[in-house]
């Protein structure tokens, strides 16, 4: 059963449309210009500690170096694929930008960039959301994939993997419910606001629940024709990242290789578990993240020319 909604409630709710749209670009050119000098500030502090770090390097890294990059050049590909993107330069630029970011900045908060790059990338938040939001959910379930070879191989991880493992599982299964159950029970939900609310309060509530239900509508076109490609470059992405540490060991490259990248990514992801990478692990994050950090300063400035040059008018 539809309910419709009435003339005041309609009116009220599409006078806001053009305002919010107004602010959302204000608010992404300022996020803009807050990351950056976060960024820049982040980048500063973190290259004071280079050269005692750096002085430990001992073993060539050119070619993980060089497979670590391709595997960066593959989410770059998967992000282009969820953006429709036709325009190659502003998009590397945005990505390396916000990928450097996400490494550096502490708390995960740089992922909060990569929202408002990809928000002003579709003139979206909500979908900005999503698109990265979709990202994750990928890398999540290849991760997860990851951990339990890496149990299968070796009885010698940390402790709290299980319960990172538990928390991946979780966000997955979150996913699921959110996408596919969940908009089936909206059109209830409203109804019962309208039902039981009136004036503001239902004006507010109906405002919120709509732009859920424009989130949840966006997610089944956004991934439609698309999941096959994105997963077989989500598949080749993580098959990259554990060829760069498998190029490290040489007994046996790949058990090494799958052990020393999840005992990594436990660290990366908030582990307080007690766990000490292998020297030549080391060696490889730290110049893997001075890469990445050095690319994305490059992508900064051409990426904020492309933006400028824009005004604000997505690519």
């Amino acid at each position: 059963m539809v309910v419709p909604l009435n003339g005041r409630m309609l009116l009220s709710m599409h006078r806001t449309t053009d305002m919010t749209c107004m602010t959302q670009l204000r608010f992404s050119r300022w996020g803009f210009w807050l990351s950056a000098l976060i960024f820049l500030l982040c980048t500063a502090l973190w290259l004071t500690t280079f050269p005692d770090l750096y002085s430990s390097a001992q073993a060539p890294l050119w070619i993980p170096l060089g497979v670590y990059l391709l595997a960066h050049c593959l989410r770059a590909i998967r992000l282009s694929v969820l953006l429709g993107a036709r325009q190659l330069r502003p998009l590397l630029g945005m990505y390396f930008y916000t990928a450097a970011c996400s490494a550096i900045i502490p708390f995960k908060l740089g992922e909060l960039v990569r929202i408002n790059e990809v928000a002003w990338w579709t003139n979206s938040y909500w979908k900005g959301l999503l698109i990265v939001w979709v990202e994750r959910v990928f890398d999540v379930a290849a991760l997860i994939l990851l951990a339990l070879l890496a149990f299968a191989l070796s009885p010698y991880l940390p402790g709290q993997l299980d319960v990172l493992l538990w928390a991946m599982g979780g966000f997955v299964l979150l996913t699921l419910v959110v996408f596919f159950i969940v908009p089936e029970q909206l059109a209830s939900l409203n109804l019962h606001v309208m039902r039981s609310y009136q004036g503001r309060k239902a004006i507010g509530i109906l405002r919120l629940l709509d732009s859920f239900q424009q989130l949840l509508d966006q997610a089944r076109p956004l991934l439609s024709g698309k999941t096959v490609t994105l997963s077989l470059l989500t598949i080749l992405i993580w098959l990259a990242e554990l060829s760069a540490y498998a190029l490290l060991f040489q007994d046996a490259p790949w058990r090494d290789g799958t052990q020393a990248l999840v005992m990594q990514l436990t660290l990366a992801l908030g582990s307080t578990a007690s766990i000490e990478l292998l020297p030549a692990v080391a060696q490889l994050d730290h110049a893997r993240l001075l890469l990445l950090v050095c690319m994305g300063v490059i992508a900064l400035g051409i990426y904020t020319k492309m933006r400028q040059r824009l005004h604000n008018s997505p690519p």
